[in-house]
């Protein structure tokens, strides 16, 4: 597998890192910074990089995959902001040494919230798959967004911190 979107993933942690998250009870603070929107688009389209290169599907199979491919990335990138305004919430108050216990149990609550939906969207779209691909390259599709998700959060881990423990 072709490892291109390491670049744009280590721009939207740098991005990331360093933006000030101002109104946490509003997306729009993460969601609407032009350097993440413009990182997460080169994100996106590494993954669909890695994704055309490593299936190698015919055209037939290429132009049936895309249009759902579509419908799911948009499903997962609702989801995925959710993320990423989370992580922004948890650095902003990570800064601000701003953590409650109310804090925590959002964050913790949020985190199972996101886990649990990203997994049900991916579930519900493998039968979609399944009826434009061989199930062997349907198999292989959720091992490169494992392995590109996989990589992300090894790069999340690396530069979010942890909660100091009171």
């Amino acid at each position: 597998m072709k490892y291109s979107a390491v670049y744009y993933l280590s721009l939207v942690l740098v991005l990331l890192g360093g933006m000030d998250v101002h109104a946490q009870d509003s997306d729009s603070s993460v969601l609407e910074n032009p350097e993440l929107a413009n990182a997460r688009e080169l994100l996106q389209a590494g993954r669909e990089e890695i994704i055309r290169e490593d299936l190698q599907m015919t055209e037939m199979e290429s132009s049936a995959f895309w249009p759902v491919y579509n419908e799911y990335r948009d499903e997962l990138m609702v989801v995925r902001d959710r993320h990423a305004t989370m992580v922004a919430g948890f650095v902003q108050a990570y800064r601000d040494a701003a953590f409650t216990d109310e804090f925590a149990e959002k964050l913790i609550k949020d985190h199972f919230e996101i886990k649990s939906a990203l997994l049900d969207i991916q579930k519900q779209y493998v039968p979609r798959l399944r009826e434009v691909l061989p199930v062997l390259k349907v198999a292989r599709f959720y091992q490169l967004e494992n392995k590109m998700d996989a990589e992300l959060n090894a790069q999340l881990a690396l530069v979010i911190p942890l909660v100091e423990a009171m």
